[in-house]
């Protein structure tokens, strides 16, 4: 057997080839995103492994599968950027990774909650100004009897729920799915409720066409007065002129970002070249926390993302199906 794997994390191949030994089964690394100009390295291939940032135009599922190639197994949880029309036309069985490291997205989540709310970008920006004075701009907040609002109860979501438990945090979440085994700490409520009721929005849905600025003009006008909104999903899931605005009309009183609607082609990059002002407006501002989609990036996360998904791509060749399958 032999599995291709497109543009993995230089950081990720020693775990590569730790799978490669422990399954006697050859991967063959391609240091380059999936393309029309490489798809002739998936001959003689069994399988297919492609990163979240993948992009695979829709002329290109049949050709993968007219190699044999019967799945596609990506590194994530994501996998917006797969066509799952066109791969069900090519007879493509797309595999994500769920649970590579809920608790690495989780545990940065909780860190940006807690530096928000201790004003710790204010303390670092004036501690290398040699400013050392307990001035307004550092006064914190404490966390305890606050309400945190999560957006998409996952697992990750779950985990933050966890966490803020123990410091005295009331938690209620809007989800599609309520899990019975989260009412003990976690209270559900209509997305209008979670906007009028939450000091602290922590967002952690999937993009889907349905939820597209799903925190748009309408929802920060319905937000608490003076809350902050945290995500850590998907950009896409924020309007980010609504944002701004409403931070600048003192709405809210600030946000954390891992991720940015427009991030593909500046995230990832050394000094990327880029034109977009409005990224720039996030960067500069005050009371935006910014982070490059960096909440995943665990020794941990990069090991389970390989295996894992090297693991979906050998359950579908063996079987025909796997249980991460997503089309």
């Amino acid at each position: 057997m032999k599995i291709c794997i497109y543009n993995p994390n230089p950081l990720s191949k020693k775990y590569i080839k730790e799978w490669e030994k422990e399954n006697n089964i050859e991967v063959y690394i391609i240091d380059e995103p999936i393309n029309k100009d490489n798809l002739d390295k998936l001959e003689g291939a069994d399988g297919l492994v492609v990163t979240a940032s993948s992009e695979i135009s829709d002329d290109m599922y049949q050709k993968i599968a007219d190699y044999g190639i019967k799945q596609i197994s990506i590194t994530s949880v994501g996998y917006d950027k797969i066509n799952l029309e066109k791969a069900d036309e090519a007879g493509l069985i797309i595999t994500n990774t769920p649970d590579y490291s809920p608790e690495s997205i989780a545990e940065f989540t909780v860190m940006m909650i807690l530096k928000l709310l201790k004003k710790d970008s204010e303390i670092q920006k004036d501690m290398k100004n040699k400013d050392f004075r307990f001035s307004e701009n550092k006064l914190g907040q404490t966390i305890r009897g606050k309400t945190l609002g999560i957006y998409g109860l996952g697992n990750i979501g779950y985990l933050v729920a966890q966490a803020l438990d123990g410091f005295g945090v009331d938690v209620i979440a809007t989800t599609p799915h309520p899990k019975t085994y989260a009412k003990n700490i976690i209270e559900f409520v209509e997305f209008d409720e979670l906007l009028e009721k939450s000091d602290i929005i922590s967002v952690h849905a999937a993009l889907v066409d349905e939820n597209f600025h799903q925190f748009d003009k309408n929802a920060f006008d319905k937000m608490k007065d003076d809350s902050f909104i945290v995500n850590t999903s998907r950009g896409g899931l924020i309007d980010t002129n609504a944002l701004l605005e409403a931070i600048d009309n003192e709405k809210i009183a600030g946000a954390a970002l891992d991720v940015y609607e427009n991030e593909e082609g500046i995230y990832g990059k050394d000094n990327p070249s880029y034109d977009d002002e409005l990224f720039n407006k996030l960067l500069d501002h005050p009371k935006v926390d910014m982070y490059n989609h960096v909440a995943f990036f665990t020794e941990t996360a990069l090991e389970n993302q390989m295996k894992f998904a090297l693991n979906n791509a050998v359950e579908v060749i063996k079987t025909g199906d796997s249980n991460k399958r997503v089309n």
